[in-house]
């Protein structure tokens, strides 16, 4: 519900970056907590965490000012994310299989630090459309 007064308060690339560190925060309790009770509310950070990254990456694919045809840009991220979507938990189970879950879990650790390093990438361009207008900015028309 704080997804887009966020975004036109500090940006895509800001918003990521701490959605990414939160997810990343939620996942390691999830791993490395012996408490049920705290690995249950690890998941609710987890969650919160990575609701964002998706959309907002589809949305700055879209905005793009760099060169190339927008619907490419959101082609691509899109067939990235959901071929992450469909290989990611059977490859995840295949791991678990011989590592143990928690172990396996570790993948998604690294790649939302991952992730959190690259988050630059989503910045506005100079000359870029802003999906949102803030409140305070007065109606030009």
């Amino acid at each position: 519900f704080t997804g887009g007064p966020l975004l036109v308060r500090y940006g895509p690339a800001a918003v990521v970056r701490a959605s990414a560190v939160v997810a990343a925060v939620g996942v390691a309790l999830v791993i490395f907590s012996d408490s049920a009770l705290l690995a249950g509310a690890a998941v609710v950070l987890w969650g919160l965490g990575a609701s964002l990254g998706f959309p907002v990456t589809i949305s700055a694919a879209g905005e793009g000012a760099g060169p190339g045809d927008a619907s490419a840009r959101v082609a691509a991220v899109s067939t990235a994310g959901y071929a992450a979507f469909l290989v990611g938990p059977p490859s995840l189970g295949f791991l678990a299989d011989h590592v143990g879950l928690r172990n396996a879990m570790v993948v998604v650790l690294v790649l939302l630090g991952g992730a959190a390093l690259i988050t630059g990438a989503l910045r506005r361009r100079p000359g870029a459309p802003v999906s949102e207008v803030p409140a305070s900015q007065p109606d030009l028309v």
